[in-house]
């Protein structure tokens, strides 16, 4: 190492003249002290002759401290110099902002004689070090393979299960190259960081706060060049973050320089995560003097740079900008920042389920959600009523709609966004999932040039994006196309796009009305929310225009009750709907990993009811670094298009039963929504599992009910004879299913017992049941929908629900759906008793 020169030479850079003055004067004698007063001239005398040391205030007309730090790292001949931050500003977020721009330490004014000594002479001793691998001749980017990477490609190949030429390109490769020819090949780094991590057996992290960075542990330009942070890990152990844990190079650079350890805390992550922490510091002279970034106006959407903000704290632009790309990264459709009682959660929904992604400090959390409140044009000073706003973000080559939702808890307030990319391009009604025969259907109704197609589903189950995909399959050369949106999520060039903006008084009903008043050949109408939405699209449809609109149901045919509901009469159904689309979105298996094996008795129960072709083998989720370990990659929908023919129109006309309407239409040969999963189930996309709990729990058939025979009579004292009636018991608290079951055994009735609403479903396929006992909350399916399929099957049979909450809310929405009655638990036993002897005495009555 080399030593430290007899006088070393230092430059101190600060506005302040009598701050000057004070450091020359402590500094002066054992070192060469050449002062500045702004940051152009001090980085003149920098470039002249290279200081050992540098001394830098932030706060500077001009040019910053930060951006001097950053024009320093960006000249290798000045890279290595170690930099001390002088300032008062002293917030944890300043010495992240400071690492970021390059600096090795940091000094809170007012400076003391011996604290500034020692720093200086411990930076100092530093710089030597630092010289000392500048100058080592090896050069950092050439990376030692290790003798072990041959293992590692091996290993990569059977995972990914690569083709032939793919895996002949991986085996080929270097260490260095490891991730370039991994982009070559169309897959994800972070796929690659993951498979190194599971191969090194060192831990994968997607969570990297500036706070644990270890400030001036090493230059930031070495771990610009080769992918490395140190940091502190919770324990207080000192760590290294690297991209390449094969570069042999880095390691022993590491170890020779860095006080690397072997029982030192390394971690893998993907280099443009590590790359995030590298951003070019923000000049404060843009900012605004007073209040910080201005709030723009709430009738826009604001654009933003992401990694380029020049406007707010530079820590907090970095950590959201980090959640951002991460987001983008892991294909997230919502960002969930959820306050805890002493912490911030950030979770991302990946193929419809939540992900934990991020953990922060409270005050983190909090300082990010009014950045993107701000950003978004929603009042920020207010956190107690529910907001709504958003933003167009720059991320990379994308351009990104966030749509921001806050609300207020206990812990603080909430905010859920939304990413949708608005210019991507649109899929084809195939690529969505549809069959041949579907898609067929679809084009031809969206050619008709009068009538109302409904897509119908329920919230995020993909409907709007199957309406953009149809809107592209129409001829929009020779036909006007309009839409009336809340909010405007894709943009597409030739539909003239109306967007909602309640701040502005532009509702939804104004909307429609000057929609309809320019007698467009298309409406597309976001969705039917009320009876006016409803009345407007029929009435549009039937004086010879097309409408395309969403509803919220569960299948074709019972879309026609809501609409019912909603004021139109059967009739005018069958005069204007042309076709109903159902859809489901299902998670994917995982074509890297997915295993097929021999169908076990279980799945083939849950299928047998639909199909008398139940497949011999079919797929289950395994997990690998490719689907993050769940076994799921994607989704993809499930569809019936039913036609209104004729046939179908006149059935609705007359009043026919939506299951007489649903059996006709399977009997002709249409493709239900059951049988279109049942087919994927086959083609090895889907689980049985899956399946059945989103599509067939609410398509089971139920058999036919035989009239219970009339009981015995029985004394007041003594129950039912044994043989009298049958109760399904549905709880998921085993001891309180046991001690009813018990209960009602020793009364002579005869109980089937289930764990939640989905083998409750299943038992209901199977036979008939004199009561139901339903707990309401529940795994799965919880008791108001299980008594809401009832009802739309069409099976009569009593229900009491069990409960343990207090409150009226749900005893009166359960009384609404058609519940007989309401226990509370805990249940006692001769209410229970009686309860259920009248109920079923009722039901057997002549």
């Amino acid at each position: 190492m080399n030593e430290i020169s007899a006088q070393p030479r230092i430059v101190y850079i600060d506005d302040d003249r009598n701050q000057l003055a004070l450091v020359e004067r402590f500094l002066s004698g054992p070192f060469e002290v050449i002062t500045a007063e702004n940051g152009e001239d001090g980085l003149r005398i920098i470039s002249e002759t290279p200081p050992d040391l540098v001394l830098l205030d932030i706060n500077m007309p001009k040019m910053d401290g930060y951006e001097v730090c950053t024009r320093l790292q960006a000249t290798p001949k000045t890279s290595f110099i170690p930099v001390v931050f002088l300032t008062a500003m002293e917030e944890e977020k300043d010495r992240a902002r400071a690492f970021a721009a390059g600096a090795s330490d940091f000094l809170v004014k007012p400076v003391k004689k011996d604290a500034l000594l020692e720093k200086v002479r411990a930076q100092l001793a530093t710089g030597a070090a630092w010289k000392d691998l500048q100058a080592d001749n090896r050069q950092w980017h050439k990376k030692i393979e290790s003798a072990d990477f041959a293992g590692f490609k091996e290993h990569v190949a059977g995972q990914l299960n690569l083709a032939p030429d793919k895996k002949e390109r991986l085996f080929e490769t270097t260490a260095a190259d490891i991730y370039t020819v991994f982009a070559e090949m169309g897959l994800v780094e972070s796929t690659l960081s993951r498979l190194m991590s599971q191969y090194m057996g060192l831990p994968y992290t997607t969570r990297i706060s500036p706070e644990t960075i270890r400030l001036g542990a090493i230059p930031t330009a070495f771990c610009k060049a080769n992918h490395v942070l140190p940091v502190m890990t919770e324990s207080g152990e000192k760590g290294f973050i690297l991209s390449n844990p094969f570069n042999l190079d880095l390691v022993d650079m590491l170890k020779k320089n860095f006080a690397l350890e072997k029982t030192a805390a390394i971690s893998i992550a993907e280099p443009s995560r590590i790359d995030l922490f590298f951003i070019e510091a923000p000049s404060q002279q843009k900012s605004s003097a007073v209040g910080g970034p201005q709030t723009p106006s709430p009738a826009t959407a604001p654009k933003i740079t992401v990694r380029n903000e020049a406007d707010t704290d530079h820590p907090i632009v970095q950590i959201t900008d980090t959640i951002l790309n991460a987001a983008v990264a892991e294909r997230a459709s919502d960002i969930h920042i959820e306050p805890k009682e002493t912490e911030t959660t950030v979770r991302f929904r990946v193929d419809g389920d939540l992900r934990h992604a991020f953990t922060l400090k409270k005050a983190t959390g909090m300082m990010i959600i009014s950045r993107l409140k701000a950003q978004s044009g929603i009042d920020i000073a207010e956190k107690r009523k529910p907001q709504d706003g958003g933003f167009v973000a720059n991320l990379g080559d994308r351009v990104f709609n966030f749509r921001l939702s806050t609300t207020s808890t206990p812990n603080g307030e909430s905010l859920v966004m939304r990413l949708l990319e608005p210019y991507g391009a649109a899929n084809s009604l195939s690529e969505l999932g549809m069959m041949d025969g579907q898609v067929a259907a679809m084009v031809a109704a969206a050619n008709r040039s009068s009538g109302t197609i409904l897509i119908v589903g329920s919230t995020g189950s993909g409907k709007t994006t199957t309406i953009y995909s149809l809107l592209h399959a129409i001829d929009h050369k020779k036909r006007s196309i309009m839409s009336v949106e809340d909010p405007v999520e894709y943009r597409i060039p030739f539909l003239n796009q109306q967007q909602v903006n309640e701040k502005a008084g532009v509702t939804f009903d104004s909307l429609l009305k000057a929609a309809v008043r320019q007698d467009p050949d298309v409406l597309f109408m976001g969705e039917i929310r009320d009876g006016f939405s409803a009345k407007m699209a029929v009435d549009f449809a039937s004086t010879g225009h097309l409408t395309i609109t969403t509803l919220h149901t569960s299948n074709a045919t019972t879309a026609l009750f809501r609409l019912h509901r909603l004021g139109i009469d059967r009739g005018t159904m069958a005069d204007t709907i042309i076709v109903i689309v159902a859809q489901k979105l299902l998670k994917k298996l995982c074509p890297h990993c997915k295993q097929t094996v021999p169908i076990s008795p279980q799945e083939r129960e849950m299928l047998a009811a639909f199909t008398d072709d139940v497949p011999s083998v079919v797929a289950r989720s395994v997990g690998c670094p490719e689907c993050r370990s769940t076994g799921y990659l994607g989704r993809e929908g499930v569809y019936e298009v039913l036609e209104f023919d004729t046939q179908i129109a006149e059935m609705v006309r007359s009043n026919a039963p939506i299951a007489e309407i649903r059996s006709f239409a399977k009997r002709r040969g249409d493709l239900l929504i059951d049988t279109h999963a049942i087919t994927k189930v086959k083609e090895l996309l889907f689980t049985p599992k899956d399946i059945f709990e989103k599509v067939l729990a609410e398509e089971t058939p139920v058999r036919e009910r035989q009239k219970p025979r009339k009981p015995e009579p029985a004394t007041a004292d003594a129950g039912p004879p044994a043989s009298a009636a049958s109760v399904l018991l549905v709880e998921d608290d085993a001891d309180t299913r046991m001690l009813i079951t018990r209960f009602l055994e020793t009364d002579g009735y005869t109980v089937t017992a289930c764990a939640d609403g989905i083998d409750a479903l299943l038992c209901l396929g199977k036979q008939s049941f004199d009561l139901i006992l339903s707990d309401i909350d529940m795994p799965n399916l919880d008791g108001f929908k299980l008594l809401e399929m009832i009802n739309q099957k069409g099976v009569s049979v009593p229900v009491i629900f069990l409960t343990s909450r207090a409150g009226h809310e749900d005893e009166t929405r359960g009384l609404e759906l058609g519940a007989v009655d309401y226990i509370k638990k805990p249940v006692q036993k001769d209410l229970l008793r009686l309860r259920v002897k009248k109920t079923i005495q009722g039901r057997v009555s002549p």
